[in-house]
């Protein structure tokens, strides 16, 4: 049986995201949300996470993702 998504450790729905994010090259407003949602949490990312999330932020601001709704 499954456990539930809410139930999930945080960072594993951030890496899924992530990889799925990176490896389309495609960020929905979702996902984006996701991440901001993720940074302004009561708890804390870790450093390897935050560094994933600038790493995508940092390639939509090159222009190397594209967004799709």
């Amino acid at each position: 049986m499954q456990t539930p998504n809410h139930n999930r450790p945080k960072s594993t729905g951030i890496s899924q995201v992530i990889d799925r994010v990176l490896t389309s090259g495609k960020i929905t407003r979702a996902d984006e949300s996701v991440f901001l949602r993720a940074m302004v949490n009561d708890h804390p990312l870790n450093s390897e996470e935050m560094n994933q999330i600038n790493h995508v932020f940092d390639r939509l601001q090159m222009g190397l993702l594209k967004v799709v709704d």
